[in-house]
């Protein structure tokens, strides 16, 4: 494996050095971003007010995980219910149906992604935070459509397959008439 020299600002990261987002009701703050580790995974720091949470949804292709920093969060994990306190971490395999929801006055955790995206999805469609608190509610604003169209141009782009500038060593081996790549 190839090594590669990093500017040592790029390896140390704090709430107050990196950019933060507010959506539903919570301040996100990626720590480690999904491009800055190719996609393999993102750490963010969430700050969460008493109640807030998303309804059950599913990662079908990458692992959550909260390691619960201050306060308690009640989860969903499948059919069953259970509580995660400071100190504790929480692990929800890809394909889980999940959803959690704080039962503390607020709660911090780092939530790790593997691979990394929602970090990109939080950049793309919530609201730049103007102060590393919670937000109000007239301090968050809906994404907008071309928002929304961005950030599906940036799945679309993370997913798709380009054919390589380099020569087809196999073409022998294959038909006359492959068919392209998607």
């Amino acid at each position: 494996m190839a090594h590669r020299d990093h500017d040592a600002s790029e390896l140390v990261a704090s709430l107050a050095t990196v950019p933060a987002y507010w959506q539903l009701d919570i301040l996100w703050a990626p720590l480690v971003s999904t491009e800055q580790t190719r996609g393999a995974y993102s750490l963010m720091e969430q700050l969460m007010p008493a109640k807030a949470g998303p309804p059950p949804h599913v990662h079908d292709h990458g692992d959550e995980l909260f390691y619960i920093l201050a306060g308690e969060l009640a989860l969903q994990l499948g059919d069953e219910v259970v509580f995660g306190r400071a100190g504790q971490l929480v692990r929800i395999p890809a394909g889980t149906a999940h959803a959690f929801a704080v039962q503390s006055e607020t709660a911090r955790v780092l939530n790790f992604y593997v691979p990394g995206m929602l970090d990109t999805q939080i950049a793309m469609l919530g609201t730049p935070a103007a102060t590393r608190g919670l937000p109000s509610r007239q301090d968050q604003h809906p994404a907008t459509p071309e928002q929304h169209a961005a950030f599906a141009q940036r799945l679309h782009d993370l997913a798709t397959q380009a054919p390589a500038a380099t020569p087809d060593l196999l073409g022998r081996y294959r038909s006359d008439d492959p068919p392209p790549l998607p």
